[in-house]
């Protein structure tokens, strides 16, 4: 029997879900993944996104299906846990019994599914730990500094041509976009819980120099939440410093985290500058985005979280990724 269930979650769509990784996590550690589309911003939204970027003021038609993407989430879980859900079905059982142990379940979510997973968190009844990977909160700080806005870009800028105008209209949006993402949710993710929630232990892996998810709005996270960060987190001049996050001093250690993983400088055809200060996108070298979820020490380190304790996979040094092993 999988040792529990698992909402997965990896960029919009639910098929993502069959990711090679993700696959390796669910035979190695024994996972039930189950996934539901992020609608309001997923591949079906796209369309409807774009037809938005000409016109700020149908802005709310996004947030809105944000929101129910959060409680298709939410059913969706219940549904893997409940005896009245999908072990009542004898589509879920072998010879041996039901193949959903409904004792447990836990949120994965990555790039997308990372940021609107930490929103989810905070109003989830069925779990109390998550991993959120490359994860991030405030869309409006988030945009400019991510090539992923690159095609959005393009419709947008056309349609308000004021370069001064459109930071206001970024800053505007956001009161929208906090229905259906951290920015409005950070304050409740892990302590001072909603009525009737329980309160969530939080791990968060960061990639170091990320193309597509800036590591300062991940740090802003991490920091409202109060996750405690892995040290040594990253080698000097890798990555803005960790400002307002305090480490984590002692093992056993029991609550949210943040984690750097770093696949190295830039050398040749390998590794990725660290990100510009400016709100600029960075584009060099190679995308560290999702590493951490192919990475076999990353997977051991959250399959251990969502059981019950952080341990620390790097030792003594930073967290290196895809085959980097430091300066």
């Amino acid at each position: 029997m999988p040792k529990w269930a698992r909402l997965e979650s990896e960029g919009v769509r639910a098929a993502e879900v069959n990711s090679i990784s993700r696959l390796e996590i669910a035979t190695k550690h024994r996972i039930v993944l189950c996934a539901s589309d992020w609608i309001g911003m997923s591949g079906g939204d796209v369309p409807n996104t774009i037809s938005i970027l000409s016109d700020l003021s149908r802005f709310p038609e996004l947030a809105d299906r944000l929101q129910q993407g959060m409680v298709n989430f939410l059913f969706l879980g219940r549904a893997m846990i409940s005896q009245s859900g999908f072990v009542s079905s004898l589509a879920f059982w072998d010879d041996k019994g039901p193949l959903i142990d409904t004792r447990r379940l836990y949120y994965s979510g990555g790039s997308q599914g990372g940021i609107a997973g930490g929103a989810l968190t905070a109003v989830a009844p069925d779990f109390t730990r998550s991993v959120l990977i490359v994860p991030a909160m405030n869309y409006s700080l988030l945009l400019t500094r991510s090539i992923d806005f690159d095609p959005f870009a393009s419709v947008l800028y056309p349609a308000y041509p004021d370069e001064l105008t459109r930071p206001l209209l970024l800053s505007l949006i956001q009161n929208l976009w906090d229905r259906g993402e951290p920015d409005g949710y950070a304050q409740h993710m892990t302590t001072d819980p909603y009525p009737n929630t329980p309160s969530h232990t939080v791990l968060l892996h960061m990639a170091v120099g990320d193309h597509q998810v800036a590591n300062v709005a991940t740090q802003v996270e991490a920091r409202t939440i109060g996750a405690r960060l892995r040290v040594p987190a990253a080698d000097p001049g890798r990555t803005t410093p960790f400002y307002g996050i305090e480490p984590i001093r002692s093992y056993p250690y029991g609550g949210s985290a943040l984690v750097a993983w770093d696949i190295g400088p830039l050398r040749g055809n390998l590794g990725t500058p660290a990100a510009p200060f400016t709100n600029t996108a960075p584009r060099l070298g190679q995308d560290p985005h999702g590493i951490t979820g192919r990475e076999p020490s990353a997977q051991d380190q959250f399959a251990a979280f969502i059981d019950g304790a952080f341990i620390d996979v790097c030792g003594s040094r930073p967290c290196y990724a895809a085959g980097w092993t430091g300066p």
